[in-house]
């Protein structure tokens, strides 16, 4: 999501004659997009604005995103900032650089909600990130994200749509929809309507294919799992699991516990064939003892996810669970860290050894590897024939071999299928 609001801000701007700074570069402008979903997130922030500072004397150095929402205060006194911005504030930010720009206060200042940004194509990447939903009214017992973000809003719907219009016409190969809590998007009569929302989109694509970022368990049924069968629908879900403990799932307060759980991923499975699974897991609440621990480890390994994105629990101030306190010692989350991680390896490998063999429609990233439907990575094996391409290029590639590595996710090796 701040992929798409970064890319957005930059588009205003970028259509007033200025560009992006090379590394070479010195900016005049620098904005940081801020993100406060962990405590070391807060850290990364602080540590990356006062690098910014540090490397571009001069430059005018703005703040935005979810950090600068709940802790304003912390940022504005860092010397250097010179300004802060929430997300209430964010699409605003480029009208005030504006004005700096030209030293005169010269765009109306009309209301601007959080979708509020111009025609946004992908800067920097390949695929384009189309945020369609904002806010959470979900209320977990450890996230700091509704203080944030705010409660849920939807993006119209046909704006959606001719949105979508935009990014395929422009040759966009593939459109992310992004969100807090994608399945709640609501329509304009407060009516749920996801699912509308997908037959719309899918309905209008003849080139370009749609992906899903993270969704909520709850929302992985019958009807989203039938629409992915698209032929332009990735086939690919990352469902955050959080705990597969009944009793940690109580305490955090999320709405389903791992029998439920365990049924959405089954079907998902049964359904879509070769799906590639993602989740989210948080080691070390403070009720997680090794008993639960151990029982969120049996239920990933059981359900065959492809890769795990692990984090240590850290206190949110103003959560819930901040009175529940913080009695597990940080070396115990991080063996429980490295233990999934791990685990995520072998997972990931154990993926890749059933798709050997198979094609698959991919896509070529500015970095020079191949990003497929299934979100496989990997290169190919003839690199005469990868200079014949073009970035943004579809490509059918057939998956010849897997290097596997220690503690993250290996890479694919890749032939062109003729």
């Amino acid at each position: 999501m701040n992929f798409f609001e970064t890319d957005g801000m930059y588009s205003v701007l970028r259509d007033k004659g200025f560009s992006l700074a090379q590394a070479e570069e010195e900016a005049q402008y620098i904005v940081v997009n801020t993100c406060t979903v962990t405590n070391k997130a807060d850290v990364k922030n602080r540590n990356i604005i006062r690098n910014a500072i540090r490397t571009n004397p001069g430059a005018k150095v703005y703040v935005t995103g979810c950090y600068a929402e709940t802790d304003k205060e912390i940022l504005q006194n860092i010397p250097g900032v010179f300004g802060v911005f929430g997300n209430t504030e964010k699409s605003s930010l480029p009208y005030k650089i504006l004005e700096d720009w030209e030293g005169k206060e010269t765009y109306p200042h009309k209301a601007l909600d959080r979708f509020s940004y111009s025609d946004v194509l992908p800067e920097g990447h390949t695929r384009a990130y189309l945020k369609i939903q904002d806010g959470c009214n979900r209320k977990c017992s450890y996230c700091k994200i509704p203080a944030a973000r705010g409660l849920g809003v939807s993006r119209n719907y046909n704006d959606v749509l001719d949105q979508v219009r935009y990014l395929q016409d422009n040759g966009v190969g593939e459109i992310q929809l992004t969100g807090v809590n994608l399945g709640w998007y609501r329509l304009e009569n407060g009516e749920k309507g996801f699912l509308n929302l997908l037959e719309g989109i899918l309905k209008i694509l003849e080139y370009s294919r749609i992906r899903l970022s993270s969704i909520e368990p709850p929302d992985v049924g019958p009807g989203l799992l039938d629409l992915m069968k698209h032929s332009r629908f990735c086939k690919f879900l990352h469902i955050p699991i959080q705990s597969g403990s009944r009793k940690v799932l109580k305490d955090m307060r999320r709405t389903y516990h791992p029998d439920a759980f365990r049924t959405r991923i089954e079907l998902a499975k049964e359904k879509l064939p070769n799906l590639f699974l993602g989740t989210d897991v948080i080691v070390g609440f403070p009720s997680e003892t090794e008993i639960e621990f151990q029982e969120t480890k049996q239920l990933l390994v059981e359900l065959g996810f492809a890769k795990l994105h692990v984090f240590p629990y850290s206190v949110r101030k103003g959560t819930t669970a901040e009175s529940f306190g913080d009695p597990i010692p940080g070396d115990e989350k991080k063996r429980r860290v490295l233990d999934l991680m791990s685990l995520s390896s072998a997972l990931h490998t154990k993926y890749a050894e059933s798709v050997i063999g198979k094609t698959y429609e991919a896509i070529l990233e500015s970095d020079g590897r191949f990003v497929t439907d299934n979100y496989l990575k990997g290169r190919l094996a003839d690199s005469f024939r990868f200079d014949t391409l073009q970035t943004g290029q579809f490509v059918d590639v057939r998956c010849l071999d897997y290097k596997p590595a220690k503690d993250r996710e290996g890479e694919f090796v890749f032939g062109l299928s003729l």
